[in-house]
């Protein structure tokens, strides 16, 4: 084989190879996140009732009233934890509205735009620009528009999303929306004030034990 042609297919090698190792150097790296962090109660509970939430679900917005009043009514004895679980083959704006959710959380304010999210939910899933909805509860709950605009489209915020996604999923999760008590799954939840006041009501007696 020619010598001028072994160096020449040597120096396209080298090149290649060196191309390759530059792009994954320099290709931004996904943020790491261990998720979501909206937490309401009393923080040193040892009872934590989780809720995977997806805000354009019509189940979702079925609970909303039950788990806003049981929160309201445990929130001394037990720690209320809200995740995401968008489930976008659906719900097309599910994921920009845990992004928004996400972003408020971010100054401070999830529970705040949680509930203006849901409340509205009626109106701005039928909407073509439900970020206009969205941006509007943002400027009554008095957020910082600018920063919640980067925040919306970050990779951070994408990434907690992620996670939260991955969490249910480790779960078994499959629906929305899912429920935990501990870490543990619960199976088949019932939408009334009085099947949850058991269930919380069992859960403090046996960490009281």
């Amino acid at each position: 084989m020619d010598k001028r042609f072994i160096i020449i297919l040597s120096a396209i090698i080298v090149v290649f190879i060196g191309l390759v190792v530059f792009s994954r150097t320099s290709a931004p790296a996904t943020p790491a996140s261990s998720g979501s962090k909206n937490f309401f109660g009393k923080m040193d509970s040892s009872v934590t009732l989780t809720e995977f939430v997806d805000f354009q679900c019509e189940a979702c917005y079925a609970f909303y009233p039950t788990i806003k009043e049981i929160k309201e009514k445990y929130k001394d004895r037990v720690k209320f934890q809200i995740r995401y679980f968008p489930i976008t083959s659906g719900h097309q704006y599910a994921k920009m509205a845990a992004a928004y959710g996400e972003s408020a959380a971010r100054q401070g304010k999830f529970f705040e735009m949680h509930d203006k999210i849901f409340e509205g939910q009626k109106i701005w899933e039928r909407s073509s620009k439900p970020n206009e909805y969205f941006d509007g509860y943002a400027k009554e709950l008095g957020l910082d528009m600018k920063k919640l605009a980067v925040d919306v489209q970050s990779s951070e915020v994408n990434a907690v999303i992620s996670a939260d996604l991955k969490a249910v999923k480790d779960l078994g999760g499959t629906g929305t929306p899912t429920f935990a008590l501990n870490g543990k799954k619960i199976e088949n939840p019932g939408n009334k004030v009085e099947e949850f006041e058991k269930l919380l009501d069992d859960a403090l007696a046996r960490a009281k034990n």
